[in-house]
């Protein structure tokens, strides 16, 4: 095998284990980043690459570097860390209807919101500012629910 046959496969190897890691389906996965489960599952299999954008939405879904997951030599996983709650508080980035989402702990309890969600809702560039709510039917969206 020789280095372009290599990558692919190193790429699926490291996205379907940093999904796993996740608790994400292929299916999960693909509604967070916009991509169809059948792409996802390519990658996986080292059949498909990701474009640049693809790896940097599907890196920062996972919480994984992109210099990982394209198979950057590390001896862990790069930049891997749980987004929660104190860190969206903390972080003075955080958009206002999101850290209201974040600084409603009921609310969170109720739908179980996981890091990697956690971070697919913080790396959204509205147009306009969203609302708690708005943040939480993306969040229901993300997650296929169908909204009446």
């Amino acid at each position: 095998m020789n280095e372009a046959t290599e990558t692919p496969v190193l790429v699926g190897q490291r996205l379907a284990a940093a999904r796993l890691n996740a608790g994400l389906s292929q299916k999960d996965l693909g509604r967070l980043c916009g991509t169809p489960q059948s792409h996802i599952s390519g990658m996986e299999r080292g059949k498909r690459a990701p474009s640049i954008e693809l790896a940097k939405t599907l890196a920062q879904a996972l919480g994984v570097s992109v210099h990982w997951l394209i198979g950057g030599d590390s001896n862990a996983i790069l930049a891997t860390r749980a987004i929660g709650t104190e860190h969206l508080l903390a972080d003075s980035k955080t958009s206002a209807g999101l850290a209201t989402l974040a600084g409603d702990p009921a609310l969170c309890d109720i739908l179980g919101i996981r890091s990697v969600e956690w971070g697919a809702l913080r790396s959204l560039t509205p147009p306009e500012p969203l609302t708690k709510e708005g943040y939480v039917a993306i969040l229901l969206v993300l997650r296929g629910h169908r909204q009446a």
